[in-house]
């Protein structure tokens, strides 16, 4: 069976038991009131959506629903690529909320389990656990075992609240909420006889036995919610230490909330041992195996253990789950969701390069079998399929320019560790390793090689093939081997350095450690990571506190919930009552009114300024925030604890919120203008409106042209110029206002009822925010920037109105000055700066023609010395310009097969320059290791190929120094 007709089997039964199918809620927990979960990065289960139905606070549109919803849990990533952990998977689920209770669940699931018109499963093969103290659901599914001939004592297992209580345990220890018992299904998967069916054949002791074998496998879950488990917290100083309990009495109606685990359930049907082998996999493992065909490259070893078939496991559910991220709105960031994101696709494109030899970009070309395989269903994929491709595109380009001067830095800290621990104990001790043995050569370049070259030595020996792990074990056969050698480390500082310089997120350079048998301090990362942040914390100003109390804690007296009249959409001014304060600072307050036309900061859109007057006085208004449906006003004042309960007079900043406005509806015009021009993918992935400028993150792949920008700007200015009515629908059925093409936030969810703003025909959008009449009142609408925001995310800043005026007007300002200058008029200014620039690059040639003739004036006696049978040419070029120094390197160089060619230059930055012919190569020269440890002495560091390399120095002071090394360190090398 595959994954598409099990989806379409589930829904069909429960929709022929009276369910609706309902849509799979988005990947970020918002449920069917348009709420965010906080309490959850993902959604990891069906009924996370439906949470204001269990609760009674909304109205489900049937009693009895059924989906296949999309989940994430990435708490089990490290066991991805065995047969059955995943980080992205299907769950279906039949949900009930106060219609039928556990007699109707049971028998639904044994029916779609057994019956020959469903799944047709032997039910010899099924087994049931459920909660010792649920005798109910015990009957319910005893009745159903004898009717098919077997003894429900070999079935039925009565297990603990660990196992059989939703949320696990919370019979005894909480947290308050709903919660009830559970029955689990299994699945006998062993190709070995089935247990036997008869009493006294089959025991609970021997179920726990194979259950723990992996020969059950859990494939549906039926929760049975019923009860509000009630307490508080044992200590209320530290909440950790969890609940008392203090009741559980029955709620208000009782609700089923099931889950099938879709790919383990479609293994199970087709007979295969692990979800891999399904069809949810195999269309993505063999476009990574089609892919793996045209790399010419051969694989770079990996871990010890570590097969290619694990490898395309993780590629591919790292793929998958990336997909259905990003096509939700979920985009790579630094924290939260995106940086889940950001480290599942770092870790498929570090198997990919390191394992399956993948050396060009191919995360978007895997993506193809994902938007095949379940793009019929989940039209997301394809809708967002250019959005996807892009983002993997750019994160994967991303990562790769970083990820090898990450490896790089990695094992120069590694090696610089072992380095001078080993060569102590090499010289010390009285080693004899095995003649021609790896040991030998290591132990031998330990005693004979220069103190200052043995370093360089051995990161050389890491980079031309031998991977760590085949160091350490070489040099493990050493008796008596030092605990640093044994068991070497990274410090927390340089992982954080590799996060925060590299972008290795910490599991990736663990992943990388452990293939080396290398381990990280994770105590030292956490540490680092803590004082980075506090470091940005101080950037940004401490948080205040007024009368010993933090200001987050002190509240008003009465601190019960404000619900906010908002009547900011029609008026500016408003007569309230001053309800809440709460002190911030020494004359700073946060003050709630019952009803006030200042628009709290949302939806990308500033909150308002102004003044509150109360008794003759005035309170400026800083801002306007919005919490839990309270509207709170950062206020300046004193003596505003007396005003509470006062009347007062809302006024809000007049010429202020016009720029707001403008600024906003400038947005919706800009983003109709966007899809016009760049197409339909574009997608609104973050925005700003202030007074004084707009800014509108989008997805894109690439930078927009010069003349994609102009068109862009043209198309909202032209809108402008038709002065089209803005209309505003409030309480618009959501399903209306997308049938009339209304846009919504990337990733967001909305209730059943929305606001939609709609511009004529031009735009159409779900929003909250507040808008001009008309478009003719935004005046003039200038783009002043395009930029990157975010991997595959652009971002386009923009001004309007008077600001856009003033810019246009200093832009031409500055473009008469430039002319004047050039003694040129403004028309023909282009023309007389393509005049200076060819004027300027004649004269660069004719200098640059100058000091070649002068830098290249053939070798003296005192520029070479012979060096073992090598000739070592060495040249201070001064402040020459180092592109003209590498020139005349090369011109030296030219012909003279047996000669080392070293320059500096010492300009702003000291750069050292090396070429080695092929026969001083032959010798031993090498280029990379020499201008290595020449930059070390003057402060810097670089390294190259034997034939060629540059290196930077800090201290020009010691060029000459480091120039005289030269001698000395090649004829170490020869």
């Amino acid at each position: 069976m595959t994954v598409r007709e099990l989806r379409e089997k589930y829904l069909r039964f429960f929709e022929s038991k009276g369910h609706t199918i309902h849509d799979s809620g988005s990947l970020i927990p918002v449920d069917v009131t348009g709420r965010l979960d906080e309490t959850l990065l993902f959604n990891g289960a069906g009924m996370v959506q439906f949470k204001p139905y269990f609760r009674g606070i909304a109205t489900p549109p049937n009693k009895r629903l059924v989906t296949a919803q999309k989940c994430v849990r990435t708490g089990d990533i490290d066991g991805v690529g065995d047969d059955s952990h995943l980080t992205f998977f299907e769950m279906l689920g039949n949900f009930s909320f106060g219609d039928y209770f556990k007699k109707d669940a049971i028998a639904y699931s044994w029916e779609f389990l057994t019956s020959k018109e469903w799944l047709g499963l032997d039910p010899k093969r099924l087994s049931f656990t459920v909660f010792e103290e649920d005798d109910v659901a015990f009957e319910c599914w005893s009745s159903h075992l004898k009717q098919a001939g077997i003894d429900p004592s070999t079935r039925i297992f009565k297990l603990d609240e660990e196992t059989n209580y939703w949320p696990a345990g919370s019979f005894t220890k909480g947290p308050p909420g709903p919660c009830g018992p559970n029955s689990e299904m299994f699945y006998w998967t062993n190709p070995s006889t089935v247990p036997g069916t008869q009493a006294g054949d089959y025991s609970r002791e021997q179920w726990i036995a194979d259950d723990e074998a992996k020969n059950w496998l859990e494939i549906w879950n039926d929760v049975f919610i019923q009860f509000e488990w009630q307490g508080v917290h044992r200590n209320p100083d530290r909440p950790s230490d969890g609940y008392e309990k203090t009741g559980m009495p029955d709620l208000p109606f009782q609700s089923i909330d099931t889950g099938m685990g879709m790919e383990r359930t479609v293994a199970v049907l087709s007979g295969k041992t692990t979800v891999y082998d399904t069809d949810a996999f195999l269309p993505i493992l063999n476009k990574i195996d089609s892919l793996r065909a045209l790399t010419p490259q051969p694989p770079l070893p990996s871990k010890i253990g570590e097969g290619e078939q694990t490898a395309k496991r993780i590629i591919a559910d790292h793929i998958r789950t990336s997909c259905f991220c990003i096509a939700d709105g979920v985009l790579p960031a630094n924290n939260g969701r995106g940086y889940v994101l950001r480290r599942l696709i770092r870790r498929a494109v570090l198997k990919g390069q390191r394992v399956l030899g993948f050396n060009d970009l191919f995360m978007h070309e895997v993506a193809e079998a994902v938007f095949d395989t379940f793009g019929d269903h989940y039209k997301e994929l394809i809708a967002r399929r250019e959005v996807i491709e892009e983002t993997l595109k750019s994160e994967e380009a991303l990562f790769r320019k970083t990820l090898d001067r990450g490896q790089q830095f990695l094992a120069e800290k590694v090696v610089s560790q072992i380095e001078p621990t080993f060569r102590e104990f090499a010289l010390s001790s009285s080693l004899k390793p095995p003649k021609g043995s790896l040991l030998e050569i290591i132990v031998d370049h330990s005693k004979n090689t220069p103190v200052d070259s043995f370093n360089a030595w051995l990161l050389a020996f890491y980079a031309e093939g031998e991977i760590m792990v085949r160091w350490l074990s070489a040099i493990s056969e050493a008796p008596g081997l030092p605990d640093a050698l044994n068991r070497p480390s990274l410090s927390g500082k340089d992982a954080f350095q590799l996060y925060d310089t590299y972008g290795f997120p910490l599991e990736v350079t663990q992943e990388i450690c452990a293939e080396k048998g290398i381990l990280v301090d994770i105590n030292g990362y956490e540490a680092a990571m803590k004082e980075a942040q506090e470091r940005s914390r101080g950037a940004q100003g401490e948080k205040s506190a007024y009368s010993g109390m933090s200001a987050e804690n002190e509240q008003a007296t009465d601190d019960a919930p404000v619900e906010t009249i908002f009547t900011g959409y029609q008026d500016i001014q408003e007569s309230a009552t001053l309800v809440r304060i709460r002190p911030v600072a020494a004359g700073k307050y946060k003050v709630a009114l019952d009803r006030t036309p200042f628009y709290g900061e949302s939806g990308g859109q500033t909150g308002d300024t102004g003044e509150i007057r109360v008794n003759g006085t005035s309170l400026i208004v800083e801002n306007t925030t919005k919490s839990a449906g309270t509207w709170w006003h950062d206020v300046i004042g004193q003596d505003v604890e007396s005003l509470l309960g006062k009347p007062v007079e809302a006024i809000v900043d007049a010429k202020r919120r016009a720029r707001i406005k403008r600024n906003h509806t400038a947005t919706h015009l800009l983003q109709a203008a966007l899809r016009q021009v760049l197409g339909t993918s574009v997608t609104q992935a973050g925005s700003y409106v202030g007074p004084d400028n707009l800014r509108f993150d989008f997805t894109h792949g690439r930078g927009m042209t010069a003349e994609e920008i102009a068109e862009v700007e043209q198309i909202v200015n032209d809108e402008i110029l038709k002065n089209i009515d803005v209309t505003t629908y409030v309480d618009l059925p959501i399903d209306e206002a997308r049938s009339r093409g209304a846009m919504a936030l990337f990733g967001e969810k909305y209730g059943d009822k929305v606001r939609m703003v709609e511009v004529g025909d031009f735009s159409r959008e779900l929003c909250g925010g507040i808008h001009v009449r008309t478009t003719g009142e935004i005046g003039l609408f200038k783009i002043v920037s395009e930029s990157s925001a975010a991997s595959g995310v652009r971002r386009i800043e923009a001004i309007t109105g008077e600001g856009a005026y003033e810019f246009v007007r200093e832009e031409t300002e500055a473009v008469k000055e430039a002319a004047n200058l050039l003694k040129s008029s403004p028309r023909d200014l282009v023309q007389a700066v393509e005049r200076a620039l060819e004027q300027l690059k004649d004269e660069r040639k004719r200098r640059e023609k100058a000091e070649m003739a002068a830098m290249s004036g053939g070798s003296t006696a005192s520029d070479t010395v012979d060096v073992g049978g090598v000739t070592l040419w060495v040249k201070n070029f001064g402040d020459a310009d180092s592109k003209i120094a590498s020139q005349a390197v090369d011109n030296e160089a030219n012909g003279k097969p047996n000669q080392v060619t070293l320059a500096a230059v010492v300009g702003d930055k000291v750069t050292f320059i090396c070429k080695v012919g092929p026969d001083a190569v032959a010798k031993g020269a090498h280029a990379g290791n020499l201008v290595r440890e020449i930059a070390k002495i003057a402060g810097g560091g670089g390294g190259g190929r034997p034939d060629f390399a540059t290196a930077g120095g800090k201290d020009p002071g010691k060029v000459e120094e480091a120039l005289a090394a030269a001698e000395g360190l090649l004829k170490a090398q020869l």
